[in-house]
């Protein structure tokens, strides 16, 4: 349990980087494009990760520490493992995976074609999109501590790693905006005394 809240520890901090990274104002993205050879790829490189955990989250292989697995032992001995839950809990939880099929067998695609592999053939092109991932990411996180309580009666929460993870990351966009905005006055002095000196 605790190991696959570290999996999705991770997956919600690469997110929260994607999301904070995906500015919407025109002069945030033309502040991040001065330096597109760092934001860019760091951008491709957490919106791949976050695919990567949370396709991780749900992976069916045996050895796999995953939501699927985890629910599949708890299950098979609920008295030991999640004492503190009905089986109806419990089969909620599985309700609340089959709900994602379709989204979790488009990222297990990706995850094995694209990032895992790179296959050069590509069977099919079904894109995951944003919002899609941020109603998986809330519903991963309400699944996991349901299974959690069961365990162990406690649960864990992942909002303040949020804030502190879109606080930093907004404070880097705002220095470089500010970055920017000092080269772009420097440049506006620079053409007032070149006007100043034309008129003299």
């Amino acid at each position: 349990m605790d190991e696959l809240s570290n999996i999705i520890s991770d997956g919600i901090t690469y997110f929260s980087v994607w999301h904070c990274l995906t500015v919407e104002d025109d002069e945030s993205a033309q502040a991040l494009n001065r330096y597109r050879g760092l934001f860019l790829p760091t951008k491709v490189a957490m919106q791949n990760m976050a695919l990567m955990q949370f396709a991780k989250v749900f992976d069916r292989h045996h050895k796999a520490i995953s939501l699927r697995n985890l629910l599949l032992a708890a299950k098979g001995n609920r008295e030991q493992l999640t004492p503190h839950i009905t089986e109806e809990d419990l089969q909620n939880i599985e309700n609340g995976i089959d709900t994602s099929d379709n989204l979790l067998s488009r990222l297990k695609c990706y995850r094995d074609q694209r990032l895992a592999h790179h296959d050069s053939f590509i069977t099919k092109d079904s894109p995951i999109f944003y919002g899609e991932m941020q109603t998986l990411m809330k519903d991963t996180v309400s699944m996991y501590n349901a299974l959690r309580v069961g365990h162990k009666r406690g649960v864990v929460t992942y909002e303040h790693l949020v804030t502190e993870v879109e606080r930093h990351t907004s404070k880097v966009v705002q220095l470089v905006r500010e970055d920017r905005e000092r080269a772009i006055q420097k440049l506006k002095d620079i053409e007032k005394e070149e006007s100043i000196s034309d008129l003299a």
